[in-house]
């Protein structure tokens, strides 16, 4: 099930880089390939890591402030951000790691 989630992710940032590519730059080459690429590989991979910080219940203690001082909920109401985040984290970082290599890849073909 993993695989095929992963290869449904790749395929659909390589499609927005090919997109993207042609959209921006007017043509698909290896520089324009690799200067997209690089942005949706980190993009990727910074939510990953976004994710899995707020998963780990890094921000729980701020939310719970917050929602103290501005929240109208009982205490039985509330839950930790941590929990209101969903788990599914795995496709998108390795698709960013994946994104990332390949844009490598072109970039030492480039020079």
């Amino acid at each position: 099930m993993l695989s095929k989630r992963l290869f449904i992710w790749i395929g659909i940032s390589q499609l927005l880089i090919f997109i993207t590519c042609f959209s921006v730059y007017r043509n698909i080459s290896l520089l324009a390939y690799t200067n997209v690429s690089f942005i949706v590989g980190i993009a990727l991979v910074l939510v990953s890591l976004f994710g899995f910080v707020v998963k780990g219940g890094f921000f729980d203690i701020v939310f719970h402030s917050f929602q103290n001082v501005f929240g109208k909920m009982e205490d039985k109401e509330r839950s930790p951000l941590s929990k209101l985040f969903p788990q599914h984290y795995y496709c998108p970082l390795l698709t960013g790691v994946i994104t990332l290599i390949a844009m490598f890849v072109t970039l030492s073909m480039y020079y």
